[in-house]
């Protein structure tokens, strides 16, 4: 979004292009069929940051993803095998996003599959140290020019989607990373917390308490009083109503996963919790937090 917009940081601004009015060429037989604008409460750091992590596209955006398979990466974006919804038959397109920082954009290709040779071009502007101006056009080929106003209206439905997930995403994360909200829990041991008669606590449950100066999660999982940090150890993702799947907490941002009894993750995943938390009962069945 342009700051002379008029808009407040809040607001998006988006377009789709009427059938009838002439595009720009250069794109061979690719249409511009739509902008989208918005102005989010990031710093552009972590939205190049976002622009790079393709982990979280199947988990942040399990609505309009299914899976994806890596194929290459570095500092000039990353190329990936990406599945689309339904997921009882999901289509597989091959995706590559390339940035220019220089030009302070970057595109985001469909190189095979449904869709094959759409560019999506993103610029973005720094209109204060806490905010990014992004401006998305969606260039289609292939589209008579009656389709190209709806196929339009569906990208800016996709794209408003897209962004308030990860605005979301990337204001939490520089909150974390900044000292303005909790980060993962810090390693070592502190004094047990009494949670008081089991019987009473699984009456209240789940339920957030703080040890230490770190946040835990109180919950009953097949049966068994289980706890878990609050905060991913990844990147700081949200794990405080995480769901819980084979004895795993499941981080909702990249689909990191950690056991709920060793807070360790699987086999090649690269990080673990820094401590490990859990719940114990005394001979009078009083359970207190363990942190250690």
């Amino acid at each position: 979004m342009d700051p002379q917009d008029g808009l407040s940081a809040s607001e998006a601004r988006s377009e789709a292009k009427p059938s009838g009015v002439p595009q720009p060429a250069g794109r061979g037989e690719a249409a511009a069929v739509a902008v989208y604008r918005r102005r989010v409460a990031a710093p552009i750091d972590r939205v190049w940051e976002n622009v790079l992590d393709w982990e979280h596209l199947p988990f942040l955006h399990h609505d309009s993803f299914c899976g994806i398979e890596l194929a290459e990466s570095g500092a000039w974006g990353w190329r990936a095998r990406v599945l689309l919804p339904p997921r009882a038959r999901p289509s597989e397109v091959e995706i590559e996003v390339r940035i220019d920082r220089a030009a302070s954009e970057y595109h985001t290709r469909t190189l095979a599959g449904t869709g094959a040779g759409t560019d999506i071009v993103t610029t973005l502007a720094v209109p204060d140290p806490a905010h990014t101006d992004v401006r998305v056009e969606f260039f289609v080929p292939g589209l008579p020019e009656r389709a190209r106003q709806a196929a339009g209206a569906g990208y800016l439905r996709l794209y408003a989607r897209l962004w308030d997930q990860d605005e979301a995403m990337m204001a939490r994360r520089h909150a974390v990373l900044a000292g303005h909200a909790p980060g993962p829990a810090r390693p070592g041991a502190r004094a047990p917390l009494p949670l008081g008669p089991a019987a009473r606590l699984r009456e209240r449950l789940p339920r957030l308490v703080e040890c230490g100066g770190d946040r835990f999660r109180v919950l009953e999982h097949a049966g068994r009083l289980l706890a878990h940090a609050t905060v991913c150890p990844h990147q700081g993702g949200p794990l405080e109503a995480a769901r819980v799947e084979d004895g795993a907490v499941v981080c909702p941002w990249h689909g990191y996963r950690f056991d709920l009894a060793t807070g360790l993750g699987p086999a090649g995943q690269r990080c673990r919790m820094a401590v490990r938390a859990r719940i114990e009962l005394d001979a009078r069945d009083e359970a207190r937090l363990v942190v250690d």
